[in-house]
Protein backbone atom coordinates (compact mmCIF):
# COMPACT_ATOMS: atom_id res chain seq x y z
CA UNK A 1 0.00 0.00 0.00
CA UNK A 2 1.26 3.49 -0.80
CA UNK A 3 2.10 5.94 1.92
CA UNK A 4 2.70 9.64 1.61
CA UNK A 5 6.12 10.74 2.78
CA UNK A 6 5.14 14.39 3.23
CA UNK A 7 2.33 16.45 4.64
CA UNK A 8 -0.85 16.61 2.57
CA UNK A 9 -4.11 18.46 2.47
CA UNK A 10 -6.70 15.81 1.85
CA UNK A 11 -10.16 16.46 0.44
CA UNK A 12 -12.05 13.21 0.82
CA UNK A 13 -15.52 11.87 0.59
CA UNK A 14 -18.30 11.53 -1.94
CA UNK A 15 -18.38 15.13 -2.57
CA UNK A 16 -15.14 15.83 -0.90
CA UNK A 17 -13.65 16.46 2.45
CA UNK A 18 -10.35 18.14 2.88
CA UNK A 19 -7.62 17.02 5.19
CA UNK A 20 -4.16 18.40 5.69
CA UNK A 21 -2.17 15.44 6.93
CA UNK A 22 1.11 15.29 8.82
CA UNK A 23 4.52 14.23 7.56
CA UNK A 24 4.93 10.47 7.38
CA UNK A 25 1.53 8.84 7.16
CA UNK A 26 0.65 6.37 9.90
CA UNK A 27 -2.33 4.37 8.77
CA UNK A 28 -2.77 0.65 8.52
CA UNK A 29 -1.44 -1.94 6.18
CA UNK A 30 -5.00 -3.20 5.96
CA UNK A 31 -6.29 -6.34 4.33
CA UNK A 32 -8.04 -4.89 1.33
CA UNK A 33 -9.62 -7.69 -0.66
CA UNK A 34 -10.15 -5.41 -3.64
CA UNK A 35 -7.85 -3.94 -6.26
CA UNK A 36 -5.53 -5.21 -8.95
CA UNK A 37 -2.93 -2.61 -8.04
CA UNK A 38 -2.50 0.65 -9.86
CA UNK A 39 -1.42 0.50 -13.46
CA UNK A 40 0.43 3.54 -14.68
CA UNK A 41 1.33 4.35 -18.27
CA UNK A 42 4.06 1.76 -18.06
CA UNK A 43 1.75 -0.85 -16.61
CA UNK A 44 3.64 -0.86 -13.33
CA UNK A 45 1.82 -2.27 -10.33
CA UNK A 46 1.84 -1.63 -6.62
CA UNK A 47 0.25 -4.14 -4.29
CA UNK A 48 -3.48 -4.64 -4.54
CA UNK A 49 -4.64 -2.57 -1.61
CA UNK A 50 -5.90 0.44 -3.51
CA UNK A 51 -2.93 2.64 -2.79
CA UNK A 52 -4.07 5.06 -0.09
CA UNK A 53 -4.54 5.12 3.64
CA UNK A 54 -7.45 7.14 4.95
CA UNK A 55 -9.40 8.02 8.04
CA UNK A 56 -13.08 7.27 7.70
CA UNK A 57 -16.10 6.36 9.74
CA UNK A 58 -17.42 3.02 10.87
CA UNK A 59 -20.85 1.76 9.96
CA UNK A 60 -22.35 5.26 9.78
CA UNK A 61 -21.64 6.16 13.42
CA UNK A 62 -19.28 9.00 12.60
CA UNK A 63 -16.43 7.51 14.64
CA UNK A 64 -12.87 7.40 13.45
CA UNK A 65 -11.50 4.18 12.05
CA UNK A 66 -13.19 1.79 9.70
CA UNK A 67 -15.97 -0.60 10.57
CA UNK A 68 -15.33 -4.26 10.03
CA UNK A 69 -17.95 -6.67 8.81
CA UNK A 70 -19.18 -7.03 12.39
CA UNK A 71 -19.45 -3.28 12.85
CA UNK A 72 -16.40 -3.09 15.09
CA UNK A 73 -13.94 -0.27 14.67
CA UNK A 74 -11.15 -0.98 12.25
CA UNK A 75 -7.48 -0.32 12.85
CA UNK A 76 -6.70 3.13 11.48
CA UNK A 77 -3.59 3.58 13.65
CA UNK A 78 -3.86 7.35 13.64
CA UNK A 79 -0.90 9.58 14.35
CA UNK A 80 -0.88 12.93 16.10
CA UNK A 81 -1.25 15.81 13.67
CA UNK A 82 1.82 18.02 13.46
CA UNK A 83 2.66 20.85 11.12
CA UNK A 84 4.28 19.66 7.86
CA UNK A 85 7.93 20.63 7.50
CA UNK A 86 8.54 24.00 5.83
CA UNK A 87 5.01 25.28 6.47
CA UNK A 88 3.45 27.45 9.18
CA UNK A 89 0.33 26.19 10.94
CA UNK A 90 -2.25 27.86 13.20
CA UNK A 91 -1.22 31.30 11.98
CA UNK A 92 -2.86 34.02 14.11
CA UNK A 93 -4.78 36.62 12.10
CA UNK A 94 -5.98 40.02 13.32
CA UNK A 95 -9.63 40.94 13.50
CA UNK A 96 -10.82 37.35 13.83
CA UNK A 97 -9.65 36.48 10.33
CA UNK A 98 -8.40 33.09 9.19
CA UNK A 99 -6.41 31.48 6.40
CA UNK A 100 -8.62 29.54 4.00
CA UNK A 101 -8.57 27.62 0.74
CA UNK A 102 -11.78 27.70 -1.25
CA UNK A 103 -12.68 26.00 -4.49
CA UNK A 104 -14.90 23.50 -6.18
CA UNK A 105 -14.09 19.86 -6.94
CA UNK A 106 -15.04 18.33 -10.29
CA UNK A 107 -15.17 14.95 -12.00
CA UNK A 108 -12.14 13.96 -14.11
CA UNK A 109 -13.55 15.81 -17.14
CA UNK A 110 -13.71 19.05 -15.15
CA UNK A 111 -17.36 19.50 -16.13
CA UNK A 112 -19.58 18.29 -13.28
CA UNK A 113 -18.86 19.30 -9.67
CA UNK A 114 -18.90 16.48 -7.15
CA UNK A 115 -21.86 16.53 -4.77
CA UNK A 116 -21.59 16.44 -1.02
CA UNK A 117 -21.44 13.08 0.64
CA UNK A 118 -19.48 11.06 3.16
CA UNK A 119 -15.92 9.76 3.51
CA UNK A 120 -15.52 6.82 1.23
CA UNK A 121 -13.69 3.71 0.20
CA UNK A 122 -13.93 -0.05 0.28
CA UNK A 123 -11.19 -1.88 2.13
CA UNK A 124 -12.73 -5.17 3.22
CA UNK A 125 -15.55 -3.17 4.86
CA UNK A 126 -13.01 -0.89 6.55
CA UNK A 127 -13.38 2.68 5.38
CA UNK A 128 -10.72 3.75 7.82
CA UNK A 129 -8.08 1.93 5.81
CA UNK A 130 -8.32 4.47 2.99
CA UNK A 131 -7.97 7.85 4.69
CA UNK A 132 -4.62 9.45 5.46
CA UNK A 133 -3.71 9.69 9.14
CA UNK A 134 -2.75 12.88 10.95
CA UNK A 135 -5.03 15.54 9.49
CA UNK A 136 -4.28 19.19 10.21
CA UNK A 137 -7.64 20.42 8.92
CA UNK A 138 -10.49 19.05 6.81
CA UNK A 139 -13.93 19.79 5.42
CA UNK A 140 -16.62 18.38 3.15
CA UNK A 141 -18.04 19.97 0.04
CA UNK A 142 -21.49 21.42 -0.38
CA UNK A 143 -23.95 19.88 -2.83
CA UNK A 144 -22.47 22.03 -5.62
CA UNK A 145 -18.95 20.71 -4.98
CA UNK A 146 -17.69 23.89 -3.30
CA UNK A 147 -15.71 23.91 -0.08
CA UNK A 148 -14.01 26.22 2.39
CA UNK A 149 -11.02 24.74 4.18
CA UNK A 150 -10.17 26.80 7.27
CA UNK A 151 -7.00 27.41 9.26
CA UNK A 152 -4.78 25.82 6.63
CA UNK A 153 -0.97 25.78 6.74
CA UNK A 154 0.75 28.76 5.16
CA UNK A 155 3.57 28.49 2.65
CA UNK A 156 4.61 27.37 -0.80
CA UNK A 157 3.46 24.05 -2.21
CA UNK A 158 0.90 23.05 0.42
CA UNK A 159 -0.27 19.58 -0.72
CA UNK A 160 -4.05 19.36 -1.16
CA UNK A 161 -5.56 15.93 -1.76
CA UNK A 162 -8.97 15.43 -3.38
CA UNK A 163 -10.46 12.06 -2.57
CA UNK A 164 -13.63 10.10 -3.25
CA UNK A 165 -13.15 6.50 -2.23
CA UNK A 166 -10.20 5.22 -4.24
CA UNK A 167 -10.35 8.23 -6.55
CA UNK A 168 -7.51 10.34 -5.13
CA UNK A 169 -5.58 13.29 -6.55
CA UNK A 170 -2.84 15.34 -4.87
CA UNK A 171 -2.15 18.92 -5.94
CA UNK A 172 0.08 21.62 -4.45
CA UNK A 173 -1.15 25.14 -3.80
CA UNK A 174 0.54 28.28 -2.52
CA UNK A 175 -1.18 29.66 0.57
CA UNK A 176 -0.97 33.27 1.78
CA UNK A 177 -1.73 33.90 5.45
CA UNK A 178 -4.94 35.50 6.73
CA UNK A 179 -6.75 35.59 3.40
CA UNK A 180 -8.84 33.35 1.18
CA UNK A 181 -6.76 31.40 -1.30
CA UNK A 182 -9.40 30.74 -3.95
CA UNK A 183 -8.62 28.02 -6.48
CA UNK A 184 -9.60 29.06 -10.00
CA UNK A 185 -12.35 27.58 -12.13
CA UNK A 186 -12.42 23.83 -12.55
CA UNK A 187 -8.74 23.22 -11.78
CA UNK A 188 -9.52 20.83 -8.93
CA UNK A 189 -10.52 17.56 -10.58
CA UNK A 190 -10.33 13.91 -9.69
CA UNK A 191 -7.76 11.94 -11.70
CA UNK A 192 -8.71 10.44 -15.04
CA UNK A 193 -5.39 8.63 -15.36
CA UNK A 194 -2.34 7.83 -13.23
CA UNK A 195 1.04 8.74 -14.75
CA UNK A 196 3.87 6.25 -14.50
CA UNK A 197 5.75 6.66 -11.23
CA UNK A 198 2.95 8.61 -9.53
CA UNK A 199 2.67 7.22 -5.99
CA UNK A 200 0.26 9.85 -4.64
CA UNK A 201 -2.73 9.65 -6.98
CA UNK A 202 -5.07 6.70 -7.28
CA UNK A 203 -8.11 5.37 -9.14
CA UNK A 204 -10.42 2.43 -8.46
CA UNK A 205 -10.27 -0.69 -10.61
CA UNK A 206 -13.58 -0.86 -12.47
CA UNK A 207 -14.69 -3.96 -14.37
CA UNK A 208 -17.19 -3.42 -17.20
CA UNK A 209 -19.11 -6.28 -18.79
CA UNK A 210 -20.24 -5.09 -22.22
CA UNK A 211 -23.37 -6.21 -24.04
CA UNK A 212 -25.26 -5.89 -27.30
CA UNK A 213 -27.92 -3.41 -26.18
CA UNK A 214 -26.17 -0.54 -24.38
CA UNK A 215 -22.80 1.19 -24.04
CA UNK A 216 -22.35 1.65 -20.30
CA UNK A 217 -18.60 1.43 -20.83
CA UNK A 218 -18.69 4.80 -22.60
CA UNK A 219 -19.94 6.62 -19.50
CA UNK A 220 -16.43 6.61 -18.00
CA UNK A 221 -14.91 8.16 -21.13
CA UNK A 222 -17.50 10.94 -21.02
CA UNK A 223 -16.70 11.45 -17.34
CA UNK A 224 -13.11 12.26 -18.32
CA UNK A 225 -11.33 8.89 -18.11
CA UNK A 226 -9.15 8.68 -21.26
CA UNK A 227 -9.21 5.79 -23.71
CA UNK A 228 -5.70 4.75 -22.60
CA UNK A 229 -7.19 3.62 -19.27
CA UNK A 230 -9.32 0.98 -21.04
CA UNK A 231 -7.69 -2.45 -20.96
CA UNK A 232 -8.80 -5.99 -21.70
CA UNK A 233 -9.59 -8.16 -18.69
CA UNK A 234 -7.25 -8.10 -15.72
CA UNK A 235 -4.42 -6.16 -17.36
CA UNK A 236 -2.80 -3.76 -14.88
CA UNK A 237 -1.99 -1.18 -17.57
CA UNK A 238 -5.23 0.72 -16.88
CA UNK A 239 -8.17 1.02 -14.52
CA UNK A 240 -11.20 0.31 -16.76
CA UNK A 241 -11.21 -3.45 -17.34
CA UNK A 242 -13.35 -4.60 -20.26
CA UNK A 243 -14.99 -8.03 -20.36
CA UNK A 244 -17.32 -9.28 -23.09
CA UNK A 245 -20.77 -10.15 -21.78
CA UNK A 246 -23.46 -12.16 -23.56
CA UNK A 247 -23.50 -15.30 -25.66
CA UNK A 248 -21.63 -14.86 -28.93
CA UNK A 249 -23.88 -17.42 -30.59
CA UNK A 250 -27.20 -16.83 -28.81
CA UNK A 251 -30.48 -15.28 -29.83
CA UNK A 252 -31.48 -11.69 -29.15
CA UNK A 253 -33.94 -10.09 -26.79
CA UNK A 254 -34.70 -12.90 -24.37
CA UNK A 255 -37.03 -15.85 -24.71
CA UNK A 256 -34.13 -18.25 -25.31
CA UNK A 257 -30.59 -18.58 -24.11
CA UNK A 258 -30.17 -15.10 -22.71
CA UNK A 259 -28.25 -11.99 -23.72
CA UNK A 260 -25.81 -11.51 -26.57
CA UNK A 261 -22.38 -10.01 -26.96
CA UNK A 262 -21.39 -6.81 -28.70
CA UNK A 263 -20.91 -7.16 -32.42
CA UNK A 264 -17.42 -5.67 -32.11
CA UNK A 265 -15.95 -6.49 -28.69
CA UNK A 266 -12.69 -4.99 -27.48
CA UNK A 267 -9.78 -7.07 -28.81
CA UNK A 268 -8.56 -9.45 -26.14
CA UNK A 269 -11.53 -8.86 -23.83
CA UNK A 270 -12.31 -12.21 -22.18
CA UNK A 271 -15.83 -13.57 -21.82
CA UNK A 272 -17.58 -12.25 -18.71
CA UNK A 273 -19.23 -15.60 -17.96
CA UNK A 274 -15.92 -17.41 -17.65
CA UNK A 275 -13.42 -14.68 -16.70
CA UNK A 276 -15.36 -12.14 -14.59
CA UNK A 277 -18.12 -13.95 -12.71
CA UNK A 278 -17.06 -17.57 -13.12
CA UNK A 279 -16.11 -17.46 -9.44
CA UNK A 280 -16.10 -15.03 -6.54
CA UNK A 281 -12.31 -14.90 -6.80
CA UNK A 282 -12.60 -13.46 -10.34
CA UNK A 283 -14.78 -10.61 -9.08
CA UNK A 284 -12.75 -9.75 -6.00
CA UNK A 285 -9.93 -7.75 -7.68
CA UNK A 286 -12.39 -5.05 -8.73
CA UNK A 287 -13.66 -2.16 -6.63
CA UNK A 288 -16.73 -1.65 -8.84
CA UNK A 289 -18.43 -3.89 -11.42
CA UNK A 290 -20.59 -2.32 -14.17
CA UNK A 291 -22.98 -4.60 -16.07
CA UNK A 292 -24.13 -3.22 -19.43
CA UNK A 293 -27.35 -4.56 -20.95
CA UNK A 294 -26.95 -7.64 -23.18
CA UNK A 295 -30.34 -7.32 -24.90
CA UNK A 296 -31.58 -10.39 -23.05
CA UNK A 297 -31.35 -11.81 -19.57
CA UNK A 298 -27.76 -12.11 -18.40
CA UNK A 299 -26.04 -14.98 -20.15
CA UNK A 300 -24.80 -17.66 -17.74
CA UNK A 301 -25.02 -15.50 -14.63
CA UNK A 302 -23.78 -16.78 -11.28
CA UNK A 303 -25.84 -14.86 -8.70
CA UNK A 304 -24.34 -16.66 -5.69
CA UNK A 305 -20.85 -15.45 -6.62
CA UNK A 306 -22.10 -11.89 -7.11
CA UNK A 307 -23.83 -11.95 -3.74
CA UNK A 308 -20.66 -13.19 -2.04
CA UNK A 309 -18.69 -10.40 -3.74
CA UNK A 310 -21.20 -7.78 -2.59
CA UNK A 311 -21.32 -9.17 0.93
CA UNK A 312 -17.53 -8.88 1.07
CA UNK A 313 -17.72 -5.17 0.22
CA UNK A 314 -18.03 -5.12 -3.58
CA UNK A 315 -20.01 -2.56 -5.58
CA UNK A 316 -22.24 -3.43 -8.55
CA UNK A 317 -24.19 -1.33 -11.06
CA UNK A 318 -26.55 -3.39 -13.25
CA UNK A 319 -28.74 -2.09 -16.08
CA UNK A 320 -31.97 -3.40 -17.65
CA UNK A 321 -31.83 -7.14 -18.44
CA UNK A 322 -29.26 -7.64 -15.72
CA UNK A 323 -32.30 -7.65 -13.43
CA UNK A 324 -32.02 -11.43 -13.77
CA UNK A 325 -29.10 -11.41 -11.31
CA UNK A 326 -31.55 -10.26 -8.66
CA UNK A 327 -34.80 -11.96 -9.79
CA UNK A 328 -33.60 -15.08 -11.56
CA UNK A 329 -34.51 -15.62 -15.24
CA UNK A 330 -38.03 -14.53 -16.13
CA UNK A 331 -37.81 -14.49 -19.91
CA UNK A 332 -35.25 -17.13 -20.89
CA UNK A 333 -34.70 -20.85 -20.48
CA UNK A 334 -31.60 -20.49 -18.33
CA UNK A 335 -31.52 -22.41 -15.07
CA UNK A 336 -29.71 -20.18 -12.56
CA UNK A 337 -31.65 -18.80 -9.60
CA UNK A 338 -31.45 -15.67 -7.48
CA UNK A 339 -30.34 -15.90 -3.84
CA UNK A 340 -33.23 -16.47 -1.46
CA UNK A 341 -32.75 -13.09 0.23
CA UNK A 342 -32.92 -11.26 -3.11
CA UNK A 343 -35.77 -12.00 -5.56
CA UNK A 344 -39.11 -10.56 -4.46
CA UNK A 345 -37.49 -9.35 -1.25
CA UNK A 346 -35.82 -6.59 -3.31
CA UNK A 347 -38.61 -5.68 -5.75
CA UNK A 348 -41.57 -6.94 -7.73
CA UNK A 349 -40.01 -8.15 -10.97
CA UNK A 350 -41.67 -8.48 -14.38
CA UNK A 351 -40.65 -8.94 -17.97
CA UNK A 352 -41.45 -6.00 -20.21
CA UNK A 353 -42.26 -5.68 -23.87
CA UNK A 354 -41.59 -1.96 -24.04
CA UNK A 355 -40.04 -0.70 -27.23
CA UNK A 356 -40.57 2.98 -26.46
CA UNK A 357 -37.66 5.37 -26.59
CA UNK A 358 -39.25 8.05 -24.41
CA UNK A 359 -38.51 10.39 -22.95
CA UNK A 360 -40.55 9.96 -19.83
CA UNK A 361 -40.28 12.04 -16.68
CA UNK A 362 -38.29 10.53 -13.83
CA UNK A 363 -39.40 11.65 -10.36
CA UNK A 364 -36.57 11.88 -7.83
CA UNK A 365 -37.55 10.05 -4.66
CA UNK A 366 -37.07 12.15 -1.53
CA UNK A 367 -38.67 9.98 1.19
CA UNK A 368 -37.37 6.72 2.60
CA UNK A 369 -39.04 3.57 1.34
CA UNK A 370 -42.09 2.72 3.44
CA UNK A 371 -41.77 5.92 5.43
CA UNK A 372 -42.55 9.61 5.38
CA UNK A 373 -39.07 10.39 6.67
CA UNK A 374 -36.77 12.28 4.28
CA UNK A 375 -34.34 10.41 2.06
CA UNK A 376 -31.40 12.80 2.33
CA UNK A 377 -29.44 11.27 -0.55
CA UNK A 378 -32.46 11.68 -2.82
CA UNK A 379 -32.83 15.30 -1.78
CA UNK A 380 -29.14 15.86 -2.53
CA UNK A 381 -29.48 14.14 -5.91
CA UNK A 382 -32.41 16.37 -6.86
CA UNK A 383 -30.54 19.53 -5.86
CA UNK A 384 -27.38 18.46 -7.67
CA UNK A 385 -29.17 17.52 -10.89
CA UNK A 386 -31.05 20.82 -10.85
CA UNK A 387 -27.88 22.86 -10.30
CA UNK A 388 -26.20 21.02 -13.17
CA UNK A 389 -28.99 21.60 -15.68
CA UNK A 390 -30.21 17.99 -15.76
CA UNK A 391 -33.83 18.50 -14.67
CA UNK A 392 -36.70 19.83 -16.75
CA UNK A 393 -35.12 19.12 -20.13
CA UNK A 394 -36.86 17.79 -23.24
CA UNK A 395 -40.22 19.27 -22.18
CA UNK A 396 -40.38 17.27 -18.94
CA UNK A 397 -41.60 18.98 -15.72
CA UNK A 398 -38.95 21.24 -14.16
CA UNK A 399 -38.31 18.91 -11.20
CA UNK A 400 -38.07 15.71 -13.26
CA UNK A 401 -35.29 13.91 -15.13
CA UNK A 402 -35.88 13.17 -18.82
CA UNK A 403 -35.30 9.42 -19.29
CA UNK A 404 -34.79 7.94 -22.74
CA UNK A 405 -35.21 4.22 -23.45
CA UNK A 406 -36.92 3.50 -20.13
CA UNK A 407 -37.67 -0.11 -19.28
CA UNK A 408 -40.14 -1.39 -16.70
CA UNK A 409 -38.91 -4.48 -14.88
CA UNK A 410 -38.88 -3.44 -11.23
CA UNK A 411 -41.22 -1.88 -8.70
CA UNK A 412 -39.92 -1.14 -5.24
CA UNK A 413 -42.67 -0.86 -2.62
CA UNK A 414 -42.96 -0.67 1.13
CA UNK A 415 -42.69 -4.45 1.44
CA UNK A 416 -39.27 -4.41 -0.24
CA UNK A 417 -37.51 -3.26 2.90
CA UNK A 418 -33.90 -3.83 1.77
CA UNK A 419 -34.33 -1.52 -1.23
CA UNK A 420 -34.45 2.25 -1.67
CA UNK A 421 -35.88 3.76 -4.84
CA UNK A 422 -34.04 6.83 -6.17
CA UNK A 423 -36.01 7.61 -9.35
CA UNK A 424 -39.49 6.46 -10.41
CA UNK A 425 -41.56 6.91 -13.57
CA UNK A 426 -43.84 9.96 -13.59
CA UNK A 427 -47.45 9.10 -12.66
CA UNK A 428 -48.53 10.10 -16.16
CA UNK A 429 -46.43 7.34 -17.78
CA UNK A 430 -49.00 5.17 -19.63
CA UNK A 431 -49.41 1.87 -17.81
CA UNK A 432 -46.19 2.29 -15.87
CA UNK A 433 -46.95 4.93 -13.26
CA UNK A 434 -44.45 4.71 -10.43
CA UNK A 435 -42.26 2.03 -12.01
CA UNK A 436 -38.80 2.15 -10.44
CA UNK A 437 -36.07 3.47 -12.72
CA UNK A 438 -33.20 3.42 -10.21
CA UNK A 439 -32.92 1.69 -6.85
CA UNK A 440 -30.15 0.56 -4.52
CA UNK A 441 -29.72 -1.93 -1.70
CA UNK A 442 -26.95 -2.55 0.82
CA UNK A 443 -25.39 -5.90 1.58
CA UNK A 444 -25.48 -8.31 3.24
CA UNK A 445 -29.26 -8.06 2.99
CA UNK A 446 -30.69 -8.33 6.47
CA UNK A 447 -27.38 -7.57 8.16
CA UNK A 448 -27.84 -7.31 11.94
CA UNK A 449 -27.12 -4.27 14.07
CA UNK A 450 -23.95 -5.10 16.00
CA UNK A 451 -23.86 -4.85 19.78
CA UNK A 452 -23.56 -1.22 20.75
CA UNK A 453 -24.26 -0.05 17.19
CA UNK A 454 -27.08 2.01 15.78
CA UNK A 455 -27.28 0.71 12.20
CA UNK A 456 -26.77 -2.59 10.36
CA UNK A 457 -23.24 -3.77 9.59
CA UNK A 458 -23.49 -3.34 5.83
CA UNK A 459 -20.44 -3.86 3.65
CA UNK A 460 -21.38 -3.68 -0.07
CA UNK A 461 -23.91 -1.95 -2.30
CA UNK A 462 -25.74 -2.64 -5.55
CA UNK A 463 -27.64 -0.31 -7.89
CA UNK A 464 -30.16 -1.38 -10.53
CA UNK A 465 -31.02 1.00 -13.37
CA UNK A 466 -34.00 0.17 -15.61
CA UNK A 467 -33.00 2.24 -18.61
CA UNK A 468 -30.38 2.32 -21.32
CA UNK A 469 -27.55 4.67 -20.49
CA UNK A 470 -26.94 5.54 -24.13
CA UNK A 471 -30.61 6.19 -24.86
CA UNK A 472 -30.47 10.00 -25.08
CA UNK A 473 -29.27 11.06 -28.53
CA UNK A 474 -29.97 14.79 -28.21
CA UNK A 475 -26.35 15.78 -27.50
CA UNK A 476 -24.38 13.58 -29.91
CA UNK A 477 -21.41 15.12 -31.67
CA UNK A 478 -21.62 15.62 -35.42
CA UNK A 479 -18.98 12.94 -35.82
CA UNK A 480 -20.61 10.60 -33.34
CA UNK A 481 -23.61 8.34 -33.37
CA UNK A 482 -27.21 9.34 -33.09
CA UNK A 483 -28.49 6.01 -34.28
CA UNK A 484 -31.43 6.34 -31.97
CA UNK A 485 -32.99 3.78 -29.70
CA UNK A 486 -33.27 0.14 -30.37
CA UNK A 487 -36.53 -1.63 -30.92
CA UNK A 488 -37.89 -4.73 -29.32
CA UNK A 489 -37.60 -5.88 -25.76
CA UNK A 490 -33.84 -5.68 -25.85
CA UNK A 491 -33.61 -2.12 -27.04
CA UNK A 492 -30.54 -2.99 -29.04
CA UNK A 493 -28.77 -1.32 -31.93
CA UNK A 494 -30.47 1.77 -33.21
CA UNK A 495 -31.42 2.88 -36.66
CA UNK A 496 -27.99 4.28 -37.43
CA UNK A 497 -26.50 1.04 -38.69
CA UNK A 498 -24.33 -0.13 -35.83
CA UNK A 499 -24.95 2.79 -33.49
CA UNK A 500 -26.45 2.84 -30.01
CA UNK A 501 -27.26 6.30 -28.76
CA UNK A 502 -24.29 8.48 -29.61
CA UNK A 503 -21.89 5.55 -29.87
CA UNK A 504 -20.72 3.83 -33.06
CA UNK A 505 -20.71 0.13 -32.27
CA UNK A 506 -19.22 -0.68 -35.65
CA UNK A 507 -16.04 -0.04 -33.69
CA UNK A 508 -14.88 -1.79 -30.51
CA UNK A 509 -14.74 0.09 -27.22
CA UNK A 510 -13.43 2.59 -26.37
CA UNK A 511 -13.11 3.71 -30.03
CA UNK A 512 -16.88 3.30 -30.31
CA UNK A 513 -17.58 5.95 -27.68
CA UNK A 514 -18.70 9.45 -28.65
CA UNK A 515 -16.82 11.76 -26.30
CA UNK A 516 -19.55 14.32 -25.67
CA UNK A 517 -20.95 15.95 -22.56
CA UNK A 518 -22.97 13.69 -20.30
CA UNK A 519 -26.69 13.61 -21.04
CA UNK A 520 -29.06 14.35 -18.14
CA UNK A 521 -29.66 10.66 -17.44
CA UNK A 522 -25.92 10.01 -17.61
CA UNK A 523 -25.36 12.76 -15.03
CA UNK A 524 -27.73 10.90 -12.71
CA UNK A 525 -25.66 7.78 -13.28
CA UNK A 526 -22.42 9.65 -12.63
CA UNK A 527 -23.83 10.81 -9.29
CA UNK A 528 -24.84 7.27 -8.39
CA UNK A 529 -21.49 5.85 -9.50
CA UNK A 530 -19.68 8.09 -7.01
CA UNK A 531 -22.27 7.21 -4.35
CA UNK A 532 -21.72 3.55 -5.19
CA UNK A 533 -17.99 4.03 -4.60
CA UNK A 534 -18.61 5.50 -1.15
CA UNK A 535 -18.45 3.88 2.24
CA UNK A 536 -21.74 2.15 2.85
CA UNK A 537 -23.68 4.39 5.21
CA UNK A 538 -27.30 3.23 5.57
CA UNK A 539 -29.82 5.50 3.87
CA UNK A 540 -31.51 6.16 7.21
CA UNK A 541 -28.36 7.71 8.69
CA UNK A 542 -28.18 11.50 8.62
CA UNK A 543 -24.67 12.58 7.68
CA UNK A 544 -23.34 15.31 9.95
CA UNK A 545 -21.63 18.41 8.65
CA UNK A 546 -18.16 17.04 9.35
CA UNK A 547 -19.08 13.60 7.95
CA UNK A 548 -17.18 11.88 10.72
CA UNK A 549 -13.78 13.18 9.70
CA UNK A 550 -11.06 13.67 12.31
CA UNK A 551 -10.87 17.01 14.12
CA UNK A 552 -8.03 19.43 13.45
CA UNK A 553 -5.10 19.34 15.86
CA UNK A 554 -5.26 21.26 19.12
CA UNK A 555 -1.67 22.38 18.96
Amino acid sequence: MRRSSFGTALITGFGVSALVATTACGGTSGNDLFGLGDGGADGSQTNGEGGVIVLGRDGGTGMLGGGGADGAKGDSSTTESVCPAGLMCNVSCTGGGTTTITGKVYDPAGKDPLPRGVPTGSAACNCGALFESGAVTNTTTAVDGSFTLKNVPVGTGVPLVLQVGKWRRSVKVNVTACTDNAQPGNTLTLPGTIPAGDIEDNMPDIAVSTGSADTLECLLLRMGVPAAEYVAGTSTAGHVHIFSGGDTGGGFGGGGGGGTAEANPMPGAPASSTALWGSQAQLMPFDVVLLSCEGGETYDAQPAFLENYLNAGGRVFASHYHYSWFSGPLDSSQSYTAPSDWGTNLATWTTDSSDGNGPIGGVIQTTLNGSTMPFQKGLNLSTWLDENGALGTNMEPPTELAIYQPRYNARVGAANTPSQAWIAADPSTPGESGATMYFSFDTPVGAPIPAGGTSPAYCGRAVFSDLHVAGNTTNCSTAGGGGGGGGGGGGGGGGGGGEKGCDNTKLPPPSSCDNVDLSPQEKALEYMLFDLSSCVVPDTVTVSADAGLPPPPSK
